[in-house]
């Protein structure tokens, strides 16, 4: 289960424990093939396409496409990189991310710096999400993030038992 914390109106934090080592919850939120898998920030979205640079200055591009046709696509520099324990990066939204380059941003960059804490053979995760414009915008996202991270968690907890 997700503990979500709102300190202040510009920051979200989400934990959670995860059921899989640490490497393995780092591979699966910084590789392509992994986040196409798990990324479902709304029921029924898809993942058209994800580009991971992961390097501090490298950038990534995630294309969400809802039921309805619409795409929501992020993207972002990272700051930080440190395999596999932390990342910091950038967060921002596409004018139009229908396309499969990367596209106009619309130049409100948040922050996003995860921790992922080796507890033996799980993860404690911890996003935390600052610099939101709005409420409103911190608000969505800790919808988007709750329901991403918990389908981040049902990915792994499959992914580890598979393993076995």
């Amino acid at each position: 289960m997700n503990e979500v914390t709102k300190p202040d109106s510009e920051t979200l934090v989400i934990r959670r424990r995860l059921k899989a080592p640490q490497a393995l919850a780092f591979a699966a939120w910084t590789t392509p093939e992994h986040i196409a898998r798990w990324m479902e920030p709304e029921p029924g979205m898809k993942i058209p396409s994800a580009f991971v640079d992961l390097r501090v200055g490298g950038k990534f591009r995630i294309q969400m496409l809802n039921p309805e046709g619409e795409y929501f696509t992020a993207a972002g520099i990272y700051e930080e990189v440190e395999v596999p324990s932390r990342l910091v990066y950038t967060w921002d939204w596409e004018v139009d991310g229908s396309g499969l380059e990367f596209g106009e941003l619309e130049g409100s960059p948040s922050l996003i710096t995860i921790d992922f804490i080796a507890c033996g053979d799980e993860t404690e995760f911890v996003l935390t999400h600052t610099r939101f414009a709005t409420t409103e915008s911190r608000d969505n996202h800790a919808r988007g993030w709750g329901r991403a991270v918990d389908t981040l968690a049902d990915y792994l907890a499959a992914a580890a038992l598979a393993a076995v």
